[in-house]
């Protein structure tokens, strides 16, 4: 079987790396390989002699950079790759690069945004979170994670196959996790009044018994009915009160890809919970 890799994003500004701190913790528990990847790029280039230069000196430098981060990694005996990479635009590099390497995962330290810069994608993860082609971890620092707890946010309030569809992708990416980890998975479902679970479900008569709502939904996902988690309101704040009361250490979320103003102006609630939770969001889609 080939080798998961997680495509790890270097930020050039700053020399804390959470995001390579987590993936060498995954790569620990997984087995997976890292490549770390640094897009960069200079706008003043009046110290060089042409903007080759400045692109030639400045790749140097970075993969240099990467060299020497990625040093104990080695020591560890992790399989690492390193790729310096020149533009300006960092969030359609990394989506480049995820085809290039074959990543199963992007791996990024979370960045704090304010409502003007959920408009400004080239200031925001957002842009990353809608057009990756793999899951995408957003990591709020390199330390532990702590409580072994992982939770899977699902919505059961609809029937489409668009939402079943990503439902089973956010538990299938939950459930891989937990197993690399050992960590236990708890499943929340937010509900807006009373809920039809026989019809959501395509239930037959002959197949309903006197299960409760959380054992139906436990038995769709293959998760323990102990760990799920059903209650009314909206979304986002049922997600992040569940997430706070259980202590997850991980939300593991879908995100539907938007495009346009309504993107930038409505986001979802993956986007939403980005800045309102400590704790590292796995967005799929």
């Amino acid at each position: 079987m080939q080798q998961s890799t997680l495509l790890t994003v270097i930020d050039p500004t700053t020399d804390d790396q959470a995001a390579l701190k987590r993936a060498e913790q995954l790569a620990v528990d997984t087995g997976a390989q890292i490549h770390a990847f640094c897009c960069t790029y200079v706008e003043d280039m009046a110290h060089f002699s042409s903007r080759k230069d400045a692109k030639h000196q400045t790749l140097i430098e970075t993969k240099e950079r990467l060299y020497k981060l990625t040093a104990p990694l080695k020591a560890e005996k992790i399989n690492v790759s390193i790729e310096a990479y020149w533009n300006e635009d960092w969030q359609e590099s990394v989506i480049h690069a995820c085809g290039r390497s074959g990543a199963n995962m992007v791996i990024k330290t979370a960045s704090p945004h304010s409502n003007i810069a959920r408009q400004l994608t080239k200031t925001s993860d957002f842009s990353l979170l809608r057009n990756a082609s793999c899951p995408v971890l957003l990591t709020r620092s390199g330390s532990p994670w702590q409580n072994r707890r992982i939770l899977a946010a699902v919505d059961i309030d609809s029937n489409d196959a668009e939402h079943d569809l990503l439902n089973n992708v956010v538990v299938t990416e939950a459930q891989k996790l937990a197993k690399a980890t050992g960590f236990d998975l708890f499943l929340v479902a937010a509900m807006e009044g009373n809920a039809d679970f026989s019809a959501i479900f395509n239930l037959l008569e002959e197949e309903k018994d006197d299960e409760t709502e959380a054992e139906l939904v436990a038995q769709r996902f293959g998760v323990n009915p102990d760990r799920v988690i059903i209650e009314n309101g909206s979304a986002r704040k049922v997600i992040a009160d569940t997430a706070a009361d259980i202590n997850a250490d991980v939300l593991v979320i879908g995100t539907v890809a938007r495009k346009g103003l309504s993107a930038a102006i409505v986001g979802n609630t993956a986007e939403k919970l980005l800045d309102e939770l400590a704790i590292d969001i796995l967005a799929v889609s």
